[in-house]
């Protein structure tokens, strides 16, 4: 089996972004857009999976926190096999569609539903300790938003994980500096991030989250307790008519997305 460069997947899975942002109800964009290598890395470097067998026992588990970005998270399932892309664009956010606007659960690959912010890491927490109690290795690594993490849950769960040294947990944090309404500074500062992390126990790193090769090295380092890595990322990254200004949220006419998927080299009729 041919590998496909890492840098590859990650062009595949925002073009199949942008064709979800064409859709009649458009898509989260900027944020889809700003975790794929984040998602790149965990999918095609880091975690064990088997994608024709979604429930596979000895799996790493990925929950989405930031669950209004599922469209980011589907298009990454649909490159590495665990849906098909045609059948992601023909049907997303349709009705009785599984490629709900917010992550659903019925989608393989996705291990909880998400939406509502703030509960990924508790969700993460209660998975690693599980695994913990049936003696099981699996690791569990919960993507949430810079936005999100002004959501207290998040900290009572942090709390838990350094209490309990659960090394089998990683939180990343794509540090993209906005949200729904507006840039997160102005809104509540996370400047301290990293600090704060760290005051909570969490071992905690910052790296660059368009790197691939900085965020797998941070993935793959060994750690006694619950890990933290802060990917400072640009929404609408990887595109370059929506760089570090990538909208929260769009729907694009034909037009829109033949220049957005021009700017990645694909050309359409």
């Amino acid at each position: 089996m041919v590998q496909v460069p890492l840098e590859e997947r990650a062009r595949r899975i925002r073009r199949t972004i942008l064709r979800l942002a064409a859709t009649s109800v458009g898509c989260h964009l900027g944020g889809s857009l700003s975790m794929v290598e984040l998602l790149v890395v965990l999918l095609g470097r880091v975690m064990k999976f088997r994608p024709r067998e979604p429930r596979w026992e000895e799996r790493d588990s990925l929950i989405l926190s930031k669950g209004h970005a599922a469209a980011g998270l589907y298009a990454a399932l649909a490159e590495f096999g665990f849906v098909d892309t045609e059948e992601l664009v023909q049907r997303y956010n349709a009705d009785g569609s599984p490629f709900t606007g917010h992550v659903n659960a019925a989608v393989p690959g996705v291990e909880f539903p998400t939406g509502s912010l703030g509960h990924g890491v508790g969700l993460g927490v209660g998975l690693a300790l599980g695994y913990r109690l049936r003696q099981r290795s699996n690791r569990v690594f919960v993507v949430c938003g810079d936005g999100e993490m002004g959501e207290g849950s998040n900290w009572e769960a942090m709390q838990v994980a350094a209490q309990h040294r659960l090394s089998q947990l990683t939180v990343l944090v794509d540090r993209n500096g906005g949200q729904n309404d507006g840039p997160t500074e102005a809104i509540l500062s996370q400047a301290s991030l990293v600090e704060r992390l760290r005051a909570f126990g969490m071992s905690t790193v910052e790296v660059d989250g368009h790197d691939l090769e900085a965020l797998g090295a941070a993935l793959e380092e060994p750690c006694d307790g619950p890990r933290a890595i802060v990917a400072n990322t640009q929404k609408g990254a990887g595109v370059p008519m929506l760089r570090g200004k990538g909208p929260h949220y769009a729907t694009f006419n034909a037009e829109q997305l033949r220049r957005a998927l021009a700017s990645l080299g694909e050309v359409t009729p």
